[in-house]
């Protein structure tokens, strides 16, 4: 059995975020001692690092939770998780495409010869185009 404190360290939380996690419903609330200490089992552990996988994937709580879910019902949610991979995959492929839009456009703005701002301008090299 493992205390919050242990189970954050193993897994790289805060024990803040394993008590969100609780009150989310992602963690079964987790058994106590009679001190009133929070007791965690390995399984809690493993549970806690496939979130914070799939977080650090772009995964939000609120689309990890089913997926758990399915998972205590004795289902393997995997074809959900590529459904959800490729979504993700799909709204990146678009943020890099607007970013390196966004970047052209920041080079071309500083490789104008612009003087120095007239009257009310603030900074030319944004306010002309």
């Amino acid at each position: 059995m493992l205390t919050i404190g242990r189970v954050a360290r193993q897994v790289g939380v805060q024990p803040s975020a394993i008590r969100y996690y609780e009150a989310q419903g992602i963690l079964r609330p987790a058994d106590r001692r009679p001190n009133g200490y929070r007791v965690y089992t390995d399984n809690a552990v493993k549970l806690l690092l496939f979130v914070k996988r799939a977080q650090a994937l772009g995964i939000t709580l609120k689309e990890i939770k089913p997926l758990l879910d399915l998972a205590t019902q004795g289902q393997r949610p995997c074809n959900q998780v590529k459904e959800l991979a490729r979504n993700h995959l799909r709204d990146i492929t678009d943020k890099i495409r607007e970013l390196q839009t966004l970047r052209n456009e920041l080079r071309a703005l500083l490789r104008r010869n612009v003087g120095r701002p007239h009257g009310s301008e603030v900074c030319p090299i944004i306010q002309s185009s």
